[in-house]
């Protein structure tokens, strides 16, 4: 192997602060890498680091620019892109594109649809034999059969992240509204499935080669579109016994179907009551091939000591993704509280309590808070530890009241 530092070409929206543990220590060092970053043009005072070679800042959620700068930064470099590193949802694709652009090695787009495109990964998973909801790329046509077997749908964005687009439609009204009001384009990018009846869990795993190293599974208290609401939101790890044992056994049978998978997934699942009385059933929702958001990352690293997202970077580099230690009985949880639109006058941090574990803050005192369009837009997110599920929900219940408790006392000022 080269001593050689390897050519990387990082793209990021989240700020370059993520790419180190809370140590501060890099998960791309310099004496192993010589990073080209493209990152949020808000966040530019985070790329600091002698790793880096080149910087360049562009404005979130502008793709087309966003290669741009990618395609110039290796452009103008003395040698090629070798590794092309992604760890947020939204850039896995492009990244994905830029490799088979230039022939790099790392997950193709293929490969990257199958767990980014919500009727690809349904439509492989199918045909692989697993309980999928019934689906289809949304026209009027297949909502309106769609509802007419199910008697309730939902509309998603194909390609959406964190909840944001879902629309409920209950009768054919809804849908004709939603198509009726919805552009062409817009329409193209949308599925449609049966809205089914169960309760949402999640399995974060260490994947390699389609085994799973490590995994843990979370409960969702509220359902992810409780931000339209600005009502609270609550996860919660599940504990040992008869529940995980099922979760885990159906988060290897779809990881089974990603054989050429290493790296970090977030599976998303429904638990529904099986007919005729007998027993809770599976059901597949999504996956994801990065790592979960809220408190799922703290989460992890509390329980096994390790940081998913440097998992992440590791697969994408082509290097062995490690096998992680079983996780700690301690539990685990995450709530995230959502602020009205105004300006924040009050300081969110909890108090410091040696049960939080981390606390994530969106806003400072003196900012401007947009209402939340999307679930993980929270004002404040604080990820909690306890001995069991009860005591991991009781701590997030306070951690809400008292963060309402400030922006109540907010709003009457």
């Amino acid at each position: 192997m080269s001593d050689e530092p390897v050519q990387t070409l990082v793209l990021d929206h989240i700020g370059y602060r993520y790419y180190r543990d809370t140590d501060g220590r890099a998960f791309l060092p310099a004496s192993r890498n010589r990073v080209r970053l493209v990152t949020d043009i808000r966040k530019l005072d985070q790329a600091r680091g002698d790793e880096l070679a080149g910087v360049v800042g562009v404005p979130r959620g502008d793709e087309t620019l966003l290669e741009a700068a990618a395609h110039f930064l290796d452009g103008v470099s003395e040698r090629p892109t070798q590794r092309i590193v992604a760890i947020s949802e939204g850039l896995l694709l492009t990244a994905a594109r830029m490799r088979d652009r230039l022939g790099v090695p790392g997950p193709t787009e293929h490969q990257v649809l199958g767990y980014r495109d919500k009727v690809v990964m349904k439509e492989r998973l199918r045909e692989r034999g697993v309980r999928v909801p019934d689906f289809a790329p949304f026209t009027e046509a297949n909502a309106l059969e769609l509802l007419r077997r199910h008697g309730a749908v939902v509309a998603k964005p194909r390609r959406g992240e964190s909840s944001a687009g879902i629309v409920f439609l209950d009768d054919a009204e809804d849908v004709r509204r939603f198509a009726a009001t919805t552009s062409k384009d817009e329409l193209a990018r949308y599925e449609v499935e049966e809205r089914v009846d169960g309760r949402l869990f999640h399995i974060d795993s260490v994947v390699r080669d389609g085994v799973p190293l490590a995994a843990v599974a979370g409960r969702s208290v509220e359902e992810t579109t409780s931000y339209r609401r600005l009502e609270a939101f609550r996860d919660v790890a599940v504990g040992p016994g008869a529940t995980l044992d099922q979760l885990l056994a159906f988060n290897r049978r779809v990881l089974a179907c990603y054989p050429d998978f290493s790296g970090v997934t977030h599976h998303e699942v429904f638990l529904t009551q099986g007919s005729g009385g007998s027993g809770d059933e599976v059901c597949f929702c999504e996956i994801g091939g990065r790592a979960g958001g809220g408190g799922i990352i703290p989460g992890f690293l509390s329980r096994t000591g390790v940081n998913l997202d440097e998992v992440v970077i590791r697969s994408q580099l082509g290097l062995e993704v490690p096998r992680p230690p079983e996780p700690a009985p301690h539990l685990t949880g995450y709530a995230l509280v959502y602020a009205p639109a105004g300006r924040l006058d009050t300081d969110l941090t909890p108090p410091a309590e040696d049960w939080i574990i981390d606390t994530q803050l969106r806003f400072q005192v003196g900012d401007v808070m947009p209402r939340p369009a999307a679930w993980n837009q929270a004002a404040v997110t604080v990820t909690v530890r306890g001995e069991t599920e009860a005591q991991v929900q009781a701590r997030l219940d306070e951690v809400i009241e008292l963060t309402l408790r400030r922006l109540r006392g907010r709003e009457r000022g």
